[in-house]
Order: structure tokens, then sequence, then C-alpha cells
């Protein structure tokens, strides 16, 4: 009985507590989860340099460390991490609370599924499951990073005046 509650129990306190989201305002992260612990400049490196794309704001709750990264005022990556071994219903709440109106399909191999999972949605968002981590990156994460990494290649390849 015990766990059968759990089961049913668990993914509804996920959902709302443990579950930022793709889209949300850093406004709408701190009303979910309190202040943040950390708060520090998303980079990227191209061309040998630091090049910043966004705000990375770390929470934590429980077991578990959610960190987002804020392009253009909105969440574009969400990294959940948590102590000990993932559950099934854990990365189903996961997924569907980023689902933002789309479908998650997998795209990783049965056979990799304890070491690596990957998951596709509808408009291009990515999730990946690696060392205890779930990474879900939007389409806008990838623009603002190539895009960054396109300006540090034309300021590369820039002559200097003689």
């Amino acid at each position: 009985m015990k766990t059968a509650v759990l089961g049913f129990i668990l993914p509804a306190i996920l959902a709302s507590d443990a579950s930022a989201r793709l889209g949300e305002t850093e406004a709408e992260l701190v009303r979910r989860f309190g202040a943040p612990v950390s708060r520090a400049s998303e980079r990227i490196t191209a061309q040998g340099k630091f090049h910043e794309i966004g705000t990375g704001l770390r929470f934590r709750d429980g077991d578990w460390t959610i960190e987002s990264t804020i392009i253009d005022g909105r969440c574009a990556r969400e990294a959940y991490t948590k102590v000990g071994e993932w559950t099934e219903d854990q990365f189903t709440t996961v997924l569907n609370s980023n689902a933002q109106g789309g479908k998650w399909t997998r795209t990783s191999k049965d056979s990799m599924k304890k070491a690596v999972r990957e998951w596709r949605r509808d408009d291009g968002a990515t999730a990946v499951w690696i060392l205890r981590t779930v990474t879900i990156t939007h389409p806008a994460f990838d623009r603002a990073k190539s895009l960054a990494e396109a300006k540090a290649k034309a300021a590369a390849a820039r002559t200097p005046n003689l």
C-alpha cells in the first residue's frame, strides 16, 4: 500500500516542486523555488575566448539541483541533477513538465538506457540524461550559442589596422 501511495504522490510532488520549465521567466522560477543559491553569467567558449549568452541560476530543492539558463528573459535550458538513481516516474515527470504542449520522442537505443537516454520534442528541443543529470535544451539556447560563435569567428577574422 505504501509503495502504491508513493508511486502516486511522488510524481505530483516533483511536478509542482522540482520542475522548472523551459520558457519560464526568472520571476516564475523564483516563485517556484525561492531565491537562487547562485547566479552567474552563462558563457560559452569560442575562438579561445569566453562569450556571455545569458544568465545561469542554480536552485536547490531537497536532493535536487536545478540549473536554469535565462536567455532573452526566458528559460532556454534546464539541467536537473539528483542524488541517487532516477526512476521512470522521475524521467516522465521532468519531460512532461517541459513538454510545452509538444511530444517527447525517445531517440536513444534501449540497450543504452542505463548509461544515456535522449529525447527530442516536436519543436526541436532536446533532452539528454547522463551521469545523474537530465539537460533539456530549447532551440533558443542553440541559436544564442550559434550567434555568439559566429560573432567570435567574425571578430577573429578581422584584419588589424597596420
